[in-house]
């Protein structure tokens, strides 16, 4: 018992000084846009939001970002429809340089909604009802990243960076963005 008290002691010590740290709160607003690559899909173009939510400790910050992209095609009869939001919260570890250019590798949860329709578009539409399809699902992914950011200006940052999605539709992408700076 002595010993779970002990422990529970330096796990609240140890969580305390990391927060003491901790600066968290709305700092960088921003959009971006991005190629992807999602699997069995063709590829697609993406946008999205992301804000930059402060630190944990000086080396870990946290993001969230929403992101959209959709794939159409018109094949013979039918057009088909593929698109998700993605909804994210990202922990990034921030390595050490000499220069301005700031390399970070994360990684965090993501909310996925996910929506693909099937529609005939093809002649005598009236003898082929009930052909239509629609499906959407919402599910829980994980997602890594690496990339780099880069200040533009004290308000203004650019950003590179490239994201794998792990859920019922994988999927890979390549971002380019910029982030304004909020308040102070």
């Amino acid at each position: 018992m002595k010993k779970l008290g002990i422990v529970t002691l330096l796990i609240l010590v140890t969580a305390s000084l990391s927060f003491g740290q901790a600066d968290i709160g709305l700092k960088m607003l921003g959009g971006k846009v991005g190629y992807i690559m999602p699997d069995g899909i063709d590829d697609a173009i993406g946008f999205g939001v992301v804000a930059e939510l402060g630190s944990i400790t000086p080396a870990i910050h946290l993001d969230a970002f929403i992101d959209y992209w959709g794939k159409k095609y018109d094949s013979y009869d039918y057009e088909i429809s593929f698109s998700e939001i993605v909804i994210g919260a990202t922990g990034k570890y921030k390595f050490e340089t000499s220069g301005q250019f700031q390399p970070y590798a994360g990684g965090g949860l993501a909310f996925i909604i996910a929506k693909s329709k099937g529609e005939y578009t093809g002649p005598n539409t009236e003898w082929y009802t009930g052909t239509d399809t629609e499906s959407s699902d919402t599910e829980l992914g994980f997602h890594f990243c690496g990339g780099a950011d880069y200040p533009f200006s004290d308000s203004m940052i650019g950003f590179a960076e490239v994201r794998y999605v792990m859920s019922d539709g994988d999927y890979f992408g390549i971002y380019a963005g910029v982030k304004f700076q909020m308040g102070n």
